[in-house]
This record gives structure tokens, sequence and C-alpha cells, in this order.
């Protein structure tokens, strides 16, 4: 099951398979809530600004339940949260009784958040920096030795437009190894439909992504997030592609218009571009050069 997050201005709210865990900013604590202590989730406030609340069971002296209200800033993404939690709570009888939820929740020190190597911070990173500014400054020195400082205004400018295509050389580059990869060493299975993933965008906005699940060679549950062309229904089911070297590594199959866009994408602007950008910098340096001899 893929985690569900939903955040607001004081705490952040995580589902994970049997707890929500809840955030709150500042206090270095973190609120572990399991699903069987959750009686339901439900709206709270008036309309236009409802948040949610999460409702623990009372427990057999009927006593008012303990609640932790959330309002984040998305409506949208407050319901879809409290769906998803409902959705894995477990069945119960009306008649069932309950033991008291609050019992059961614990505070943990937050652990410490792992944070992605910003841009420079891992070696391939830096290298890519000075690689590039190096290569920035050799042509900005070459430019000015010319003494043609229309030159000058034209490396610099263009320089920017010149790392966008690195970036889309890159991409490029990723895609054919990908396909490259997959097709000599790919193992296809078929994935079913487990949910769909909700979550808040940049700005506030519901975002939703489907999530399939299959087990790998070594019977390891695997989840592939994004869709493909379906092959059965009821359970919804597509063909994934995995690198059992790297399972990380998958995709699945499109139907053949999607295809075909693709394919003119990679052939019409992704090869073009990415040639461009090879060239530029030599053609450009090499008339420098000759200006200079």
């Amino acid at each position: 099951m893929a985690e569900q997050v939903l955040r607001s201005r004081r705490t952040t709210a995580r589902l994970e398979r049997d707890a929500v865990l809840l955030d709150r900013f500042g206090s270095g604590l973190r609120v572990r809530i399991p699903l069987t202590a959750i009686e339901t989730v439900r709206a709270r406030g008036p309309k236009g600004r409802r948040g949610i609340e999460i409702v623990l069971t009372s427990g057999p002296d009927a006593s008012v339940p303990v609640s932790y209200p959330l309002r984040p800033s998305s409506t949208a993404a407050a319901t879809a949260f409290a769906a998803a939690v409902n959705s894995t709570l477990p069945v119960r009888d009306a008649a069932e009784p309950r033991r008291d939820g609050s019992a059961a929740v614990s505070v943990l020190p937050k652990p410490p958040r792992v944070r992605r190597p910003g841009p420079g911070r891992t070696a391939g990173e830096r290298a890519a920096w000075w690689f590039f500014g190096g290569l920035f400054v050799l042509g900005l020195g070459l430019t000015s030795a010319t003494g043609h400082w229309e030159m000058v205004v034209i490396w610099t400018a263009f320089y920017t437009v010149f790392l966008v295509g690195c970036a889309i050389t890159a991409a490029v580059y990723r895609a054919t190894k990908d396909w490259w990869l997959l097709r000599h060493r790919g193992i296809t299975v078929v994935a079913t439909y487990e949910r769909t993933s909700y979550g808040t965008g940049s700005e506030g906005e519901t975002t939703s992504t489907k999530v399939y699940t299959f087990t790998d060679t070594e019977g390891v549950e695997r989840e592939h997030l994004g869709g493909g062309r379906l092959v059965a229904t009821d359970p919804e089911r597509i063909e994934v592609t995995y690198d059992p070297c790297a399972p990380k590594r998958m995709s699945s199959r499109s139907g053949p218009v999607v295809r075909v866009l693709l394919f003119l994408a990679y052939v019409l602007l992704g090869l073009p571009i990415s040639l461009l950008t090879a060239a530029y910098p030599v053609v450009y340096l090499y008339f420098v050069v000759a200006a200079l001899l």
C-alpha cells in the first residue's frame, strides 16, 4: 500500500500499512495511531472550510472518544485522506464491543528527516557543477580574448539554453538506457490494481496516482505507480516490465497511440536537441579559437 500524506499548517498526517502517524510542527514528537484504535475519520467544521477529525474507539465505558482534528488548506485533499483511512479500517459489527483506542496510541520521538542530497552534494552532481562551471569560464575567457564583445554576449545569453539542452539530453540518455536494459534483460509480469494514491501538489491541488502491485522472481512485492494499457479488468491489470538487476527500473506497456507519440517525441525532439546540444560548444569554441589564431 502506498503511503498517503495530508499536510496542514501545524500537522502532517501519514497513512501507513497499519497506522496513522501525526507529526506536529516544532514538537519533535510523532503520534502513532493504530488503525485498530480508529473508529472513523469524519468531516469537521463548517462547509467551505471543512477539515476532518480522526475519532478513536470509545471503550467499554462509552466515554467520549478522543479525536484528532486536522484542517489542511485543501478540502478535497482532506476528503480524499479520510476516504483512504476509512477504507483500510478493520470491518466491525455495530454491536461489537470496543477497546479504548487512546490506550493504543503511542507518542514517540520523531525520527530524523532523511534528506535527499541537494544539487552538487553527491559526487556525480559536484562533478557536473564543476564541469559546466569550468566550461562557462573557459568559453567566457576565450571569447573575451578575441575582443569581439558580441560573442561574449552570445555565449553568456545562450549558456542557459545550452544547460536546458543538457538536461533534455540527460533525460534522453536515461530513457534510452532504460529501454535498452529492459528490452534485453527485463521480465514482464502482470500487475494488479491495488488502490489510488492521493497527495497534495505544490500549489495545494489534489493529485492522484494509480498503484499496481506485482511479485518479482525473488518473491518480493513491488509497486508500480502510474497507468498503462489494460490487459484485464475486475480487477484492473496491466503489463509491467522490470529489471531484475535493478527492480526500481520498470515500465508499463502503453497503447499504440501513446507509443507512437513517445517515439515521435524521441526521434523528432529528443535526439535532435541532444545532437545540437553536444555540437554547440564544440562548434562555438572552434570559431573562437579560429578568431584567436
